[in-house]
């Protein structure tokens, strides 16, 4: 909404005029003009019959945007706290809908989306209907063509949950749309799993080339643990006589410590994350030889010489640990195939789970526990590749009982 500040003489202060549904609106005081653009930044009001046929999409954006920050600081209206970094990126969605500092805009942040000929921001949110969601799914595909099909879905998702938290506001002013009938459909990409020979040769790289901390820390990424809750593990995580490690927390790539104790209702990605996982007999020993030489460890992966209270940030964990590996490998004319950084050895581990389940007539819920998924179908969909197995062995496995 384009809102003019002007200057009052008779209070000296600056102001703007917002329309409220009354007769003549309500004025926004502040001493400068960028003090009444902050208050105006925070200034949203439930919806009313006065103001229900005025409110814009910007409007509505807003007030959904405040009430997420309030849900990154804790559960309101019996909705779980969000992560930061997930309210993040509903800014960022947001912003690529809707660009309301025009200063910010003059520069190339953000985007500004049109419907119709018409900017999103100015219609209306009664004038939302079948017609209009078509046309914005349209637009998203063609104003971020270059993007993965995952963001595309992930941004107009994010607009259809706040035309939900809208209706929720009042379902009687604002009766819910047939939004859920609206999406971008998401492309599958096939996940990368190294093949068996390259992931042998670079865990062995790893542990010649790279200090012990972060070694450790990528053996635990090809044992299962996704690089977000390794980052969040700490000594007494490890039990050594059973050789588990305890995953109940997880580290986000800022660095926020997402758990039970900073107030989050789930600490991991799902419930089924939080897990304890077995390890070999190898890596258990090595850890807990690190913990010994390292008595006063808060966190396994921390900072040796600024500590601040929490973990080493995930980019320098594969700086120093999986990419320095493989920066050496290339040095010695070793290329091996590689994508992205650390979630490929989780998948390599992911797909040889299955293949031993396979062998040992286990049931793939068996993976699923150990990979800490909600949902079976993850497992098979994701993880289910060839990495080289004797496929002949394997059938006459299956032959072998199947006749008994």
């Amino acid at each position: 909404m384009d809102i003019e500040v002007k200057f009052s003489e008779s209070r000296r202060l600056y102001y703007a005029k917002i329309s409220d549904g009354s007769r003549y609106g309500r004025k926004i005081y502040g001493a400068t003009p960028k003090r009444v653009k902050e208050k105006l930044q925070s200034y949203w009001s439930l919806p009313t019959k006065q103001n229900k046929d005025l409110m814009t999409v910007a409007d509505f954006a807003k007030g959904y945007l405040l009430h997420m920050e309030k849900r990154k600081l804790g559960k309101i209206d019996g909705e779980k706290r969000i992560r930061i970094q997930s309210y993040e990126t509903y800014v960022l969605h947001y912003k690529n809908l809707w660009n309301f500092d025009d200063e910010e805009f003059a520069k190339g942040i953000g985007r500004r989306i049109y419907v119709n000929g018409k900017k999103i921001i100015d219609y209306y949110v009664t004038q939302i209907n079948d017609a209009f969601l078509k046309e914005l799914v349209n637009q998203i595909e063609v104003n971020f063509n270059t993007h993965s099909s995952k963001y595309k879905h992930s941004i107009f998702a994010s607009f259809k949950s706040g035309l939900i938290w809208l209706h929720k506001q009042d379902r009687e002013l604002y009766p819910l749309l047939d939004v859920r009938g609206f999406s971008i459909p998401l492309v599958k990409k096939e996940a990368f799993v190294p093949k068996r020979l390259d992931a042998q040769l670079v865990l062995r790289t790893v542990d010649q080339v790279c200090k012990e901390k972060y070694a450790i820390y990528v053996h635990l990424c090809a044992n299962g643990l996704r690089a977000s809750e390794a980052n969040g593990l700490k000594p007494s995580d490890f039990d050594p006589t059973n050789k588990t490690v305890h995953v109940q927390r997880t580290v986000d790539r800022s660095r926020n410590v997402i758990a039970t104790e900073t107030g989050y209702e789930l600490s991991t990605k799902t419930l089924s994350s939080n897990r304890k996982l077995p390890l070999g007999s190898e890596l258990a020993t090595r850890i807990r030889k690190f913990i010994m030489a390292n008595p006063n460890l808060e966190w396994m992966f921390q900072s040796e010489q600024k500590y601040d209270g929490k973990p080493i940030i995930q980019h320098n964990l594969a700086k120093f640990g999986l990419h320095k590996a493989l920066k050496h490998l290339k040095s010695k004319g070793q290329n091996v195939e590689w994508k992205g950084a650390m979630h490929g050895l989780r998948h390599y581990y992911g797909s040889l789970l299955l293949a031993e389940a396979a062998k040992l007539g286990r049931n793939p819920t068996w993976v699923q526990k150990r990979l800490g998924h909600s949902n079976l179908q993850t497992t098979l969909g994701i993880y289910s590749h060839d990495i080289d197995e004797d496929n002949q062995e394997l059938n006459n496995e299956v032959e072998r009982r199947l006749n008994g």
